[in-house]
Order: C-alpha cells, then structure tokens, then sequence
C-alpha cells in the first residue's frame, strides 16, 4: 500500500508543477502581448506625431476613439498613451526582441525558468514606475532586472527607486 501512496503522491506532485508553470507561462504570455500591443501604439504615435506635428493632438484623439471602440479596455486613456509613446521611445527595438513564443528551460536542478527578453519580464505598470521616476536608460535597465530577479511589487519598486538602489548597489548594468 505504501507504494501505492508514493507513487500517487509522485503523480499529484508533477501535476502540481505541470499546473503552476502552466500558470506562469500563461502570464508571462498575457504580458508579453500587452507589451508589445503597447510599444506598437507608441510607435504608431510616434510616427504619427513626426507626420502631422506636435499640435494635431494626436495622443487625444486616438484616446477618445480607442475607448470609444473598446469601452471595456482599461488603460486607453491619453495619460496612458503618452505612457506607451514613451516605452516605444524608451525600447525602439522592442518588437524585434519579442519571442514568438515564450520558451520553457529547463536547468540543473530541473527548475523551471521562462526565457523571454528583461523588458518584457515586468508588468506595464512597473514599466510606467520606472518611465516617470528614472531617466537614465543605464538605470532604468538596473531597476527592470532588479524587479525581474526579486519579483517586485510596484510599491517596493518604487522605494526601490526613490532609495536610489542603483546607486547603492554600485554601476547598474549596461547590457540588455
């Protein structure tokens, strides 16, 4: 009998992993979409703004006509899409670095780690934090690895920042 319950102790363990990197991919996937809907908006206002000009409002008007044809879209707003201008900005080749799919590693020790390029491992909202408080593409890179490896909440990035982690810890990183 204590074979038995080894054995389905085993089955239900590996099921429970299956399920939580299932989770995580899915996530990771969520996010990394939305990102790079994001970074296409901003480049598309970017360009735009180059064509038409400073004062043809171009950030308002795709704003009202965005929420307009998506009213249940959180995150259409002008303040937002001045957001997004400035990660396209901040990340030109961030539609380049995009996986088709995220890729599932497997190291040593047989944890399980997803492969994906750093800008698209933190949440839009981190990415907003980091875009207002930090203006140096050197440190700004420092805190979107930082936030990747510790998992980061947006509070404790931002103390993070404010604390000037970057400057404490010595030079922040230069490569991407």
């Amino acid at each position: 009998m204590a074979g038995i319950e080894k054995d389905y102790f085993n089955i239900l363990e590996g099921l429970k992993e299956k399920i939580r990197i299932a989770r995580q991919r899915a996530v990771l996937t969520v996010n990394r979409e939305l990102l790079a809907v994001y970074w296409e908006i901003g480049h598309t206002i970017l360009k735009q703004q180059a064509t038409e000009g400073w004062g043809a409002k171009v950030i308002d008007r795709l704003a009202a006509d965005l929420k307009t044809e998506f009213p249940d879209f959180k995150g259409l707003s002008a303040r937002n899409l001045q957001y997004m201008k400035s990660f396209a900005e901040a990340w030109p080749d961030f539609s380049i670095l995009q996986p088709a799919v995220a890729k599932l590693k497997t190291g040593e020790n047989e944890q399980h780690t997803i492969v994906q390029p750093l800008v698209a491992q933190i949440p839009w909202a981190h990415h907003v934090v980091i875009l207002n408080k930090v203006k140096s593409k050197k440190d700004q890179l420092f805190y979107i690895q930082k936030t990747a490896e510790n998992g980061w909440s947006k509070s404790v990035l931002g103390l993070q920042i404010e604390s000037q982690l970057h400057l404490r810890q010595g030079n922040a990183i230069t490569n991407f």
